[in-house]
Order: C-alpha cells, then sequence, then structure tokens
C-alpha cells in the first residue's frame, strides 16, 4: 500500500468505522456502493467489536427462525447467510468464537 494511503487510513481510521468494524477504501477509489459489506475485501473487524458481533449474530438467528415461521424461505436464507459469515469474522482474525466468549465480561 503507497505510503500516503497508508498515512489518510491512520488519520481518518475513525470516519471508517461500520456496524461491525471498518471500511478502508480510499478516497481515490470513490464512494463505497455495497451494501453488503461484511463480503467485500475492503471490509476488516477487530476482537473490540466482538460484542456487537454477538448482537448481531443472535439478531441475525431471531430474524431466519421468524422469518421461517411466517414462510419467508428467501428472507430465512439471507438472514441464515448473514449469520455464517459473522460466525466467520473470528475464525479470520485468529479469535474463534470461544476466544472472544472468554473476554466478555
Amino acid at each position: 500500500m503507497p505510503e500516503d494511503s497508508l498515512a489518510w487510513l491512520k488519520t481518518n481510521f475513525f470516519r471508517t468505522e461500520l456496524e461491525l468494524g471498518h471500511c478502508l477504501r480510499l478516497p481515490e477509489e470513490g464512494p463505497c456502493e455495497c451494501d453488503m459489506y461484511l463480503t467485500c475485501a475492503k471490509f476488516v473487524t477487530t476482537p473490540e467489536y466482538a460484542p456487537r458481533l454477538r448482537e448481531r449474530r443472535l439478531r441475525e438467528i431471531a430474524l431466519a427462525d421468524e422469518a421461517q415461521v411466517k414462510g419467508f424461505q428467501r428472507e430465512a436464507e439471507r438472514h441464515e447467510c448473514t449469520r455464517r459469515r459473522i460466525e466467520q469474522l473470528p475464525y479470520d482474525l485468529n479469535e474463534p468464537w470461544s476466544a472472544l466468549d472468554a473476554d466478555k465480561g
């Protein structure tokens, strides 16, 4: 990564915050057009987001269950896909759920 890009990210990191991590898209790349940031290559998260990851995971499970009960199979599948991605994020950081759960206090 070019030094000026790295400097911009260091200076503006707080501005890149999303619900469950950060977007590392640089200004010269233009505005982000991605609503599916959990699968975007520019999305990163850290263990400090573990509480939010846990909450979002539980919300996705509840939404999938509710959709299933109402017979909305595609909606249930969408929430299950999001849940699976959220569950993968800690492993991508070499921080499996068990380690994150041990840190909750």
